[in-house]
């Protein structure tokens, strides 16, 4: 493993990183996650610009002719074009987008040593993409679990308020205002690392050439889950919901990712050792 390959490894995994931040900024504007954000992504920037160094100080110019070194400049373009934009306002969905095409750009041409070729390098680039596709996923499925509870909570509360019956246990819980702040906030976080899973997830399976994976049962109540927790997103944007409404829709999203989850006995897509 040369340097270049440790940095082409680091650029993708902090950039999985940066994007994770951009989209917690998208659904819920965040100053905090967008600085660590546009933090991440000049990380980003300035290891392709070492990358870009290390190749032309090896093989000169011709590094430039490389398809490799072309899709490196493309999304280096891409990240400072995002950086920007981050500046602006009423800009986050659009750097998010961006910064979705620079990673995928990254993904697809670090896959593209092919398997003949380069099999080591192939290999371990693979299994590092599928090491961090799975710890997002298992993150995220913690982070959700925590709104799922503070959702379950707010039920309760909002119940035991309501036909005014007092106990230890009530007075024992955060009020409703601070449950209400909880579970978008874990949703948030939850959402965004599942997001950028499934990001990495597709670009392995296209790199990859698996397209019969997609027809895996478990694919489709995978996005489903995901379509439930963004449509919730929205409907908080609008306020169209109250609270009561807002924390059904959230145990009804994980109630989907259970399913997904309890799927994976009957899914060729992960082959789950249960020991």
């Amino acid at each position: 493993m040369t340097l270049l390959d440790l940095i082409d490894d680091a650029m993708i995994y902090i950039y999985a990183l940066s994007l994770l931040f951009y989209f917690s900024n998208c659904m819920r504007r965040n100053p905090g996650a967008k600085r660590v954000g546009a933090g991440l992504l000049a990380c980003v920037l300035l290891l392709q610009l070492a990358g870009f160094c290390l190749r032309f100080w090896k093989d000169g110019v011709e590094a430039l002719f490389s398809p490799y070194d072309y899709l490196l400049l493309v999304s280096f373009s891409l990240g400072g074009a995002a950086l920007v934009m981050t500046f602006f306002q009423k800009s986050e969905l659009a750097a998010a987008l961006v910064n979705v095409i620079g990673l995928l750009i990254m993904m697809v041409n670090r896959l593209s040593f092919s398997d003949q070729d380069y099999p080591l390098i192939h290999g371990y680039t693979v299994h590092g993409l599928l090491v961090l596709h799975v710890a997002l996923a298992g993150i995220s499925f913690a982070a959700l679990s925590l709104a799922a509870v503070f959702a379950g909570l707010y039920l309760y509360l909002h119940r035991r308020l309501k036909v005014k019956k007092w106990s230890d246990t009530i007075r024992r819980l955060p009020s409703l205002e601070t449950l209400d702040h909880y579970i978008p906030l874990s949703m948030m976080w939850g959402t965004s690392l599942l997001s950028v899973s499934l990001l990495i997830a597709g670009a392995v399976i296209a790199t990859e050439g698996s397209w019969e994976t997609l027809a895996d049962l478990k694919v489709g109540i995978t996005i489903a889950a995901l379509g439930v927790y963004l449509l919730y997103f929205l409907g908080r944007h609008y306020k169209r919901y109250t609270g009561v409404r807002m924390a059904q829709w959230a145990l009804v999203g994980y109630a989907v990712l259970i399913i997904n989850f309890l799927m994976n006995s009957w899914s060729a897509f992960h082959s789950w050792n249960w020991r």
